[in-house]
């Protein structure tokens, strides 16, 4: 790194530090705009094996094709009610009479 590089990166981290110490501004609450938890499930190994194989064929981490998928059947839901859970039910029970038959 040049002289003059170096110098520059030191002196934003060292505007960027320089608050770091500074109460907050009064009536200002602090926020952490993407907070998140982490939540531990069980899979089987093969189950694993398929999300990261598919994962990788995608080019996306594991992670984000499972949270994708979360909040995809999230958002497929949120509308729901009795009737529609009723003839989702209904439609799940006749695949399953397919598949045994």
């Amino acid at each position: 790194m040049s002289r003059n590089a170096k110098r520059v990166v030191e002196a934003v981290a060292a505007e960027s530090e320089a608050p770091r110490n500074e109460a907050m501004p009064v009536g200002v609450e602090p926020v952490k705009p993407h907070k998140t938890t982490t939540i531990a499930t069980r899979l089987t190994v093969e189950d694993v094996s398929e999300i990261e194989a598919l994962a990788e064929r995608l080019d996306v981490p594991v992670s984000a094709l499972i949270r994708g998928w979360i909040l995809a059947g999230l958002a497929g839901r949120k509308d729901d009610s009795v009737s529609t859970a009723l003839d989702r039910l209904t439609a799940d029970v006749q695949r399953l009479r397919e598949l045994v038959a």
